[in-house]
């Protein structure tokens, strides 16, 4: 299933870190930003796939952009935002893998770039776009998680940037770039949330911002970068979630962005 919409046409300053409830075994975790070119954003979430999808169609034509996608406790969540620079966006799923593969590759020859998978009820969701600082996109699926670090080695020593990551179905998925910015990254991969929140400060403290943190396969995952231009950071993580949805409408009252998503368990 493919879907298109179309469309007319640095260096982090203070870092805000927001304390965390007692968590049970599930929660949501949103990673918060201030700096970003957004100028105002939106948030979705759906028990049923059509309906989620139907949810898509309506952000779009209010003339907003996916900017990530999270599956999770049997709901898709996305948060959408206008200013993003896109020119167009789309996107595909396939229940198979290499189905998958061969509908980005697809979407590849027309011009576009994947940016964000995600993994849901047996579904492989690509989000694709066009206008982005990001080209070249490689998608790698490895299947053990010591390879896959060593594919990130390899392909930052090639000049590539990870983009995203899901790990689902046995499988360490990952995009790569080349990107028009010079971007410096690292990640930290705990094995439970306490371990998150050390290497989150610890990461801060070495002047890396937060861009993005996923779970899956019985770890977590974070990936930071230097040389943003976010002025702030903060990230959320509440076991309801109708606390969890309180909180996003807390921070963009507080004039920060939501950049990231996530569902995972401690």
């Amino acid at each position: 299933m493919q879907k298109i919409k179309n469309k007319i046409l640095g260096v982090v300053g203070i870092m805000l870190f927001l304390p965390i409830m007692v968590l049970a075994e599930s929660f949501w975790v949103g990673v918060f930003a201030k700096g970003t070119p957004y100028t105002a954003q939106t948030f979705t979430s759906n028990k049923k796939f059509s309906h989620f999808k139907d949810s898509i169609e309506t952000e779009w034509n209010n003339g907003f952009d996916i900017i990530d996608i999270s599956y999770g406790d049997d709901r898709w969540s996305a948060v959408y935002a206008k200013g993003t620079g896109y020119t167009q966006q789309a996107y595909t799923h396939q229940r198979d893998l290499k189905k998958f593969r061969a509908s980005v590759a697809a979407y590849k020859q027309k011009g576009f770039e994947l940016l964000n998978i995600e993994n849901g009820e047996g579904e492989w969701f690509g989000v694709l776009v066009k206008g982005s600082k990001y080209t070249g996109t490689e998608l790698e699926t490895i299947r053990y998680w010591e390879e896959f670090r060593k594919v990130i080695r390899k392909r930052w020593k090639e000049g590539y940037v990870l983009v995203d990551v899901e790990p689902a179905e046995g499988f360490w998925v990952g995009i790569f770039a080349k990107s028009t910015e010079q971007k410096v990254q690292a990640y930290s991969s705990p094995d439970d949330w306490d371990g998150v929140s050390t290497a989150i400060k610890q990461r801060w403290d070495d002047g890396y911002g937060l861009i993005k943190i996923e779970y899956g396969i019985g770890r977590w995952f974070c990936l930071f970068e230097k040389n943003t231009d976010k002025k702030a950071e903060a990230y959320v993580a509440n076991n309801q979630f109708n606390v969890f949805r309180s909180s996003i409408k807390k921070r963009w009252d507080k004039g920060f962005h939501l950049i990231d998503l996530a569902e995972g368990r401690d």
